[in-house]
């Protein structure tokens, strides 16, 4: 017995050596991290709420039993290395007395069945695991298994050890029990069995037995100690911590504040800056301790992998291995980081593996193989990655050791922005509209009231009709998308009017609102940001607001989570609470006979920043099924594991070049239903959805009579008793998917429209996400995209009149509205490579504008494509929704209006440019006035842009010179002076105040010369896109086409277009 005392100890003392020395480590390395108090303060301040995190989701394993039979599994494992602690301590008082008990509770027959049953239990989970992995094995799913990039091999090990475990506890505790040595006469049911089979053996060998099982149960569990402190397994003792830390009640909602040396960084803080402070995250040093107790906290399970989006549609981002790569990166870089200033340069002397650690940049190119730490030394990760996120929350909301996947990637997008200049050159459109009109699409900050237009009931304005909210019950969060964008302006028509019949009074900000600046923060641009935030927080305050509702998911949240940080405190709620709560009073009825209560089946599509980052399922869900005649269908990604729609993150300003399209993907999962209409609570998502569907239809994969809808304006139709939907009476789900043929409507004909007064010069009509120059309200630029120009033109028409020449006012883009989608796809793809180098963050970097000529090249080349589908123009015409066949051909123009680098603007469009003809044209031609109100319905027809770029210039405004003379003639038609108030309403002019200088060089001769080539458009009255390419020899992105003038008074004009 001596010798076994002597090996026992022994192996432990070796063991919590090499164990402390590993420990030492890997404290000094979390603790190098950055100042975090804020997470330390939170655990003081709420301890018990800290506490029952503890109960509820370390021991009570909440996150994993989401997974019902992995999380089961995982439970018992988990409570199995709890109670056979107990064991140990059972081994370790036997190698000094055999008869040992636990004090107390040491021959409590309960405690010796917990132990065996929960071994049993492990036994079990281990099967189960096994199967689990094999049956998702990267070998046989590749990209599809959630285990794709994890360490496989140290998984099979550490089931084994726990095996090894459970096998060697068994021989122990049945030899001590033949040898009437355990402590339990009775509830060790499996330890006695074996025990009774043991019976027969001689005294010295149960003897032998017994010593030789306890020590290789001591054994084998101090070599699992230092296996899982140099492995994956280390969260079995960080994610307690990590969880004990984690931001409460969970980091999805608030984005992090931007911190340096542990403090928050604000617009007021720049000046007082050191000179080396680090703003955001450009190496690995420079994440908090919290962050690097994430990186070491990761399982590997893959869980985030298998919800992420990105992921999901063959991009390069995957949440796990980003986290591997920067954990395997602060692993890497540890004995630099944790020398001492003068022993660094000492230590790099021949260590060419470390040299090459430290050289390492936390972001750059990894070549097109492997995005993460690659060999060559190239970055930790691909710029890609970093941008590939649509920070929806799938990841940490599914992570069971709550790391902070999001909060990671924004800080490291703030570096890139704020002290890199180095981000996707799509994005400078973005930042520009945010900067000087106060809204992404850069649309004239005096235009925020259009949607209300020929309304039968007064919307009251903050300023106006009444002094402050205390006046009424509600402000009304309009929103930059609910204001400008024709989809989403239908949405705010039907709120306002829900709220009006149910007698619930409200009130707008009209054009004292600002964007939020959500998209802003989470591109990384967080002073852009804040200083939205401190302009719309004076304005809220100003008006005394305390309740607020609003239809944008992405307000809802920032409002509602983000705005604390600057002094206020708002009751916020999404417009289907409020909706939901008003049905349930009674104030709100929906009519059960007639138009509106037609048979039609509907699904509905979580929004990410309504849903998983602010916990909103039920209401919109119990307004759909209340609605009469509907059937409510599930997706089956829905509610927690709903699927992004792809525009979050900022995404929505940007063109997905990689893997699938996100939308296309949700919307297909959709269609895929059998539903007649997508039910959507986010402007936002509606766009994404209603462009997928748009592609779906022209491919033939959905039903023409399929629409997306916002839940209000189903609940809208239905408290009027108006038709409810476009399915004809008796038609339904049931229908046949579309055939081929139906390519040529490719419009997404959805809502009733809102009506040709709110169809304005501002009114966003082309925010189609289904091709290059998808997203008007994204892209590349706004409105660099030739087709959607071209495909705008027959709505521009109308405001061209008005306005000086609308970029968009190009007369035979109508004609191509229904081609649109099928060519989208097509140039998706091609799109992919060109877009390529529009997105070179290295090209887009240098500074917040300066936009890299490679974006227009990338778009012209699927705008080529787009070209075949000209066919379909008469029923364009029909319909000059779609648009794309304008684009494809606008798109072989883009490619010389490509060249930003050469000037022009992010929304200069070169076809646009005989919009500046255009104008003219729209004089003689007042139908076209008329085709603008079913265009909005359209995903896919141009964005009417603001022609009119704010009055102080700006990085963006391109020497090109644009037809000024013809916007001139329709500037006389529009004294609107929409460009003056704009710029004073602009919030980032105090942000840029140098950069909104440089855009007052343009010659105006040049705009002249440039505007001569545009009059071909005059074979307007043609709707064949045919002509157009031909017209369109500069692509609107050039601003080659359609250069503004600088050089003139501003305040004379009404916009830099109307000279």
């Amino acid at each position: 017995m001596d010798l076994v005392l002597i090996l026992g100890l022994g192996m432990t003392a070796v063991t919590l050596a090499l164990a402390g020395r590993r420990v030492l480590f890997l404290g000094r390395l979390i603790t190098s991290g950055q100042p975090a108090p804020d997470r330390l303060e939170n655990v003081t301040k709420r301890l018990g709420e800290s506490l029952k995190t503890q109960v509820v989701e370390v021991f009570g394993q909440k996150k994993l039993l989401k997974w019902s039979v992995p999380g089961a599994a995982h439970f018992f494992v988990f409570w199995a290395f709890l109670i056979l602690s107990t064991v140990y301590l059972e081994a370790y008082g036997a190698l000094f007395d055999p008869k040992f008990a636990i004090p107390l509770v040491g021959h409590w027959a309960i405690l010796g069945f917990a132990q065996d049953f929960i071994a049993v239990m492990a036994v079990v989970s281990l099967v189960v695991f096994a199967q689990i992995r094999l049956k998702n094995s990267p070998e046989r799913l590749g990209r599809k298994s959630r285990f794709k990039g994890s360490h496989l091999g140290g998984a099979w090990l550490v089931l084994l050890m726990i095996f090894n475990v459970i096998w060697t506890m068994f021989l122990f505790r049945g030899a001590a029990s033949a040898a009437h040595n355990l402590p339990y006469d009775n509830g060790a049911f499996v330890s006695i069995g074996i025990g009774k089979l043991l019976d027969g053996l001689s005294h010295d060998t149960i003897e032998t037995l017994e010593h030789v099982g306890l020590l290789l149960h001591i054994g084998i569990m101090l070599v699992f100690l230092i296996l899982v402190l140099n492995s994956k397994h280390l969260h079995i003792f960080l994610a307690p911590l990590n969880v004990l830390f984690g931001r409460r009640p969970v980091a999805l909602g608030a984005v992090k504040p931007l911190m340096s040396e542990g403090k928050p960084v604000t617009l007021d803080d720049i000046d007082d800056l050191d000179e080396d402070a680090k703003l955001g995250v450009g190496a690995v040093e420079d994440f908090s301790w919290k962050g690097l107790l994430d990186m070491a906290t990761c399982t590997e399970c893959g869980r985030c992998q298998s919800q992420c989006p990105a992921w999901n549609t063959e991009k390069p981002l995957s949440p796990k291995l980003m986290i591997m790569a920067l954990r395997d990166a602060s692993f890497a870089k540890a004995p630099y980081v944790l020398a001492g200033e003068g022993k660094r340069e000492k230590l790099l002397e021949g260590n060419d593996t470390l040299q090459k650690e430290v050289d390492r940049p936390l972001v750059g190119e990894t070549g097109d193989d492997w995005f993460y730490m690659p060999e060559d030394g190239s970055g930790v990760i691909d710029p890609d990655v970093l941008w590939s996120c649509v920070t929806c929350g799938a990841c940490v909301q599914q992570c069971p050791v709550d790391i902070e996947h999001v909060d990671h990637i924004i800080d490291m997008r703030r570096y890139a922005v704020l002290v890199e200049s180095n981000f996707p050159a799509e994005l400078n459109g973005l930042f520009k509209g945010l900067e000087n009109k106060g809204n992404p699409w850069n649309m004239s900050a005096t235009a925020r009231m259009d949607w209300a237009k020929g309304l039968d009931f007064e919307v009251k304005v903050v300023g106006e009709s009444i002094e402050s909210l205390d006046e009424v019950e509600w402000l009304f969060w309009v929103g930059c998308a609910g204001a400008y964008e024709d989809r989403a302006k239908k949405t705010t028509r039907a709120v306002a009017e829900l709220l009006d019949i149910a007698g619930v009074s409200f009130g707008v900000l009209g054009n004292g609102e600002t964007c939020t600046g959500d998209s802003a923060r989470r591109a990384g641009n967080e002073f852009l940001f804040q200083g939205l935030a401190q302009q719309n927080v004076a304005v809220l305050k100003e008006a005394k607001v305390k309740k607020v509702v609003s239809t944008c998911a992405h307000c809802f949240n920032t409002l509602k989570n983000e705005y604390s940080e600057f002094g206020i405190e708002l009751e916020v709620v999404h417009h289907t609470q409020l909706l939901n709560r008003l049905v349930r009073e009674g104030k709100l009825t929906p009519v059960k006979d007639g138009a509106g209560a037609q048979k039609r089946t509907i699904t509905y599509h979580d929004p990410c920043y309504i849903g998983r980052h602010n916990g909103v399922y039920t209401p919109p869900r119990e307004l759909l099924q209340v609605l009469p005649g509907a059937e409510f269908v599930e997706m089956e990604r829905n509610s927690e594991r709903s699927f992004c729609c792809g525009a979050g993150g900022a995404r929505m300003w940007m063109e997905e070049t990689i893997g699938e399209r996100i939308n296309n993907n949700r919307t297909n999962e959709a269609v895929g239903t059998g539903a007649d209409q997508i039910a959507v609570g986010c402007p936002f998502c509606r766009v994404m959805l209603s462009d997928g569907l748009t592609a779906a239809q022209s491919n033939g994969d959905a039903r023409e009579e399929v629409e997306v809808l916002d839940v209000a304006q189903m609940l809208l139709a239905s408290v009027k008793g108006e038709q409810a939907t476009k399915l004809a009476p008796g038609a339904g789900a049931s229908a046949k998917a579309a055939s081929p043929a139906a390519k040529k409507d490719e419009a997404t004909k959805a809502e009733p429209e809102a009506g040709d007064d709110t169809i304005t010069e501002d009114t966003v009509v082309a925010t189609e996400d289904a091709g290059p120059a998808a997203k008007a309200s994204g892209g590349s630029s706004l409105f660099d995209d030739p087709e959607t120009e071209v495909a705008a033109e027959p709505e521009a028409k109308k405001p061209a009149e008005k306005s000086g020449g609308s970029l968009f006012d190009d007369p035979e883009p109508e004609a191509e509205p229904a081609a649109k989608a099928e060519p989208k796809t097509e140039e998706k793809t091609e799109e992919k490579a060109a877009a390529k180098p529009a997105a070179d963050l290295e090209s887009g970097g240098g500074s917040l504008f300066d936009l890299g000529s490679e974006e227009p090249e990338a778009r012209t080349e699927p705008a080529t494509k787009a070209e075949p589908e000209p066919e379909a123009e008469p029923e364009e015409k029909s319909e000059p929704k779609t648009e794309a066949e304008p684009k494809a051909e606008a798109k072989p123009a883009a490619k010389p209006a490509a060249d930003l680098g050469s000037g022009g603007s992010l929304f200069d469009i070169a076809s646009p440019e005989p919009s500046a003809p255009a104008p003219k044209q729209a004089e003689p031609e007042p139908e076209p006035e008329e085709k603008p109100a079913p265009a909005p319905v359209s995903s896919g027809e141009a964005v009417q842009a603001a022609t009119k770029i704010p009055e102080s210039g700006s990085l963006f405004d391109i020497e090109a010179a644009e037809p000024a003379p013809a916007p001139a003639k329709a500037a006389e038609p529009e004294p609107e002076p929409e460009p003056e108030p704009s710029e004073s309403a602009s919030p980032g002019a105090a942000l840029s105040a140098a950069a909104t200088s440089l855009g007052s060089d343009t010659p105006e001769a040049e705009a002249e010369a440039e505007a001569e080539p545009e009059p071909e458009p005059e074979p307007e009255p043609e709707p064949e896109a045919e002509d157009k390419p031909e017209e369109k020899p500069k692509p609107a992105s050039s601003g080659e086409s359609h250069q503004p003038k600088t050089d003139v008074d501003i305040s004379d004009s009404g916009s830099l277009f109307d000279l």
